[in-house]
């Protein structure tokens, strides 16, 4: 990132990245939080002022309730006594309690359930194989996480912070609720992130990301399938099987005794060849392969979908490196009916965005299958997120597959379907919409199913992951940030463009474009109100894309704020959505760093975050607490 974007990025929804102040090596408490904590354990210590303004205690600025002389157990001279740091200790390790409860509350646990009992005995095998694959897919996530070195910190833990410890994969807290909070860490120790994925000697952040992608062997260094260790003091790549050889290896042995269990299921030789494609890319990283075996298999050659290997990147520091996931779901038949209506429309929809774009991008042959629908059985890995889950992907990222378009889409739809959800979906919208916007809001997933759907295929359509310009792929041209919410925004938008596209062309009613703009409005609200940077200061590619549109919106006078809400004039968002989409297909087409830093920096200021009011996003949808998926399955 350039220096001003990045003090932008610094700045954006108020969360500046300043360094948090310590006192006993620990992070410090406020003059409140101290008084506060204080009287919880019924101390008479009581801090008066902080006079000096260093956001410290000093021992010139403590006094004591009671007669006598109090003080003199905890301050001798100019200096604290260890009895005095003793207490302190207490102190913050109340505030990290409160902390640690304030994030596990931010979730509301829910839990997707299958059961197998009465399936055939075929299949009960393969899923406790891939149960246990799963199982070990959390380990080697939590090892590029960073958070396996901290789990022997657990031995003398709470329930709770192992609860956050799970939920989490490691000890570090994720949601709004507890964003620049130094205190909520699930150790007492509070340590700080290093991912196995790049030299733990290393300081981990924008600047040694930079750094990779300046550096001469940075196609090497910066291959998502890698990681980057230290040999005699120059950085090197090793693929993943060398870094976390064990790991993988037992993943692959659990895919071959998968893959075993269907040598006598003829009709499910296309998931017992992915199983093998998959075991061997385990122990080669020759992850091409498996690519094509998992193209090859749709909602008609088999019951399951499967998706197990490193693909997304959104949880590596410099955005940059594939995190291992596994989902496994079942085949939901009804997605026929939209492939159905949306098949005989690829190659129009392709043409048409490439007209739009103009040169230098030229429309490509459409490859890919429109998205399966699917229901979720288990999610691990980068897959299980701490809050929330992935509605719909396209995938694979790179190679072959992706470049020639043939990338296999899913969305998940038995994921936010239950009552608890749905009930809170239509209180969120009845708060934020403007009555004659809410007539357009449905509690039915419909919507929500094809702005998933469009979303993902727009993944597929016009420069994508794998668009090369003068050679360079799309995060060594942006970098790995600024790549990823490019692309996501992208998607999002091709979402509103292909929905007008489509009822020109008869395939929505006018009543479904007013729905599907009201929930698209709805989703980017929600990641708005999450702000602009994970806690480790990278960005989210989602909360961009939705401030971006958001606000694009409003500059078109698609979207208003009226009377306290939020209106959509529905005849105003197709032609604003157009222009945005000429927009961002033009930067990606030319490789325009600049001109995708300036359109980020436009729309996540400050300045842009308080013109869609963010405090008020914040304080009307935050107050739920976001779905915490758990998946249990009976076989």
């Amino acid at each position: 990132m350039r220096p001003l974007l990045t003090l932008i990025l610094m700045l954006s929804a108020g969360h500046a990245q300043a360094k948090a102040p310590t006192q006993f090596g620990l992070p410090a408490l406020s003059r409140a939080d101290f008084n506060r904590l204080a009287y919880h354990l019924s101390s008479t210590l009581f801090w008066h002022a902080d006079s000096n303004k260093n956001q410290l205690l000093d021992p010139d600025e403590l006094s004591a309730r009671g007669s006598g002389a109090p003080l003199k157990a905890f301050v001798r001279g100019a200096r604290f006594t260890p009895r005095l740091e003793r207490l302190y200790r207490k102190l913050v390790e109340l505030r990290r309690h409160e902390a640690v409860r304030r994030e596990l509350d931010a979730g509301r646990p829910t839990v997707v359930m299958t059961d197998l009992r009465k399936s055939p005995a075929w299949q009960r095998r393969v899923v406790a194989k891939l149960v246990k694959a799963g199982q070990i897919i959390d380990q080697l996530y939590l090892r590029q996480t960073g958070g396996r070195a901290h789990k022997r910190g657990l031995r003398r833990a709470t329930a709770a912070d192992r609860a956050l410890f799970v939920r989490n994969a490691g000890p570090w807290c994720s949601t709004p609720a507890t964003k620049g909070d130094a205190f909520c860490n699930a150790l007492p120790t509070f340590p700080r992130r290093r991912v196995e994925s790049y030299p733990l000697d290393v300081k981990q952040d924008k600047a040694f990301c930079e750094k990779l992608q300046k550096h001469p062997k940075a196609r090497t260094l910066l291959d998502p399938f890698t990681v980057v260790r230290r040999v005699r003091g120059q950085l090197v790549a090793w693929p993943l099987p060398r870094a976390f050889g064990p790991e993988m290896r037992r993943v692959a042995g659990l895919l071959r005794s998968a893959a075993a269990a269907l040598t006598k299921v003829e009709d499910e030789e296309a998931l017992r060849v992915y199983l093998l494609a998959a075991a061997k890319a385990f122990t080669d990283n020759n992850w091409e392969l498996a690519d094509e075996a998992w193209a090859a298999m749709n909602s008609v050659n088999s019951r399951f979908y499967l998706r197990i290997g490193p693909d997304e990147v959104y949880a590596d520091p410099c955005q940059q490196k594939a995190s291992f996931h596994l989902s496994l779901a079942l085949i939901d038949p009804s997605s026929l009916a939209w492939k159905k209506k949306l098949q005989p429309h690829r190659d129009a929809m392709e043409a048409a965005l490439a007209r739009l774009i103009g040169k230098p991008y030229k429309a490509r042959k459409v490859a890919f299958h429109m998205p399966d629908f699917i229901q979720v059985m288990l999610n691990a890995g980068d897959s299980r997120h701490p809050l929330g889950a992935t509605l719909g992907q396209s995938l694979p990222n790179w190679g072959k597959v992706a470049k020639e378009g043939r990338r296999r889409t899913v969305v998940m739809t038995n994921i936010y379907t239950d009552a608890d959800s749905l009930r809170i979906r239509q209180l969120k919208a009845n708060a934020l919409l403007h009555a004659k916007t809410f007539e357009a809001f449905t509690s039915d997933p419909a919507p929500g199913l094809l702005d998933t759907i469009l979303h993902e295929a727009g993944h597929n359509f016009g420069p994508d992951s794998d668009y090369r310009v003068h050679g360079k792929v799309p995060k060594e041209i942006f970098g790995g940030g600024l790549a990823s919410t490019l692309e996501e925004l992208k998607a999002q938008t091709l979402s509103l463009w292909y929905t007008h596209f489509l009822f020109k062309r008869g395939v929505l009613t006018h009543k479904q474009v007013h729905q599907g703009y009201t929930n698209s409005v709805l989703w980017s609200f929600g990641h708005i109100s999450r702000g602009m940077t994970m806690p480790s200061g990278q960005p989210k590619p989602y909360s961009r894309l939705s401030a971006i549109q958001m606000g694009w919106l409003m500059d078109h006078g698609a979207l208003v704020f009226e009377r306290g809400k939020f209106r959509l004039h529905f005849k105003k968002v197709a032609p604003a959505i157009n222009a945005l989409m000429r927009e961002v297909g033009r930067i990606k087409a030319h490789g325009n760093k600049k001109a995708g830093q300036a359109l980020v920096a436009r729309y996540i200021s400050p300045k842009a975050l308080s013109r869609l009011h963010f405090a008020l996003l914040q304080r009307e949808l935050l107050k739920y607490p976001k779905a915490a998926f758990g998946y249990a399955i009976a076989y």
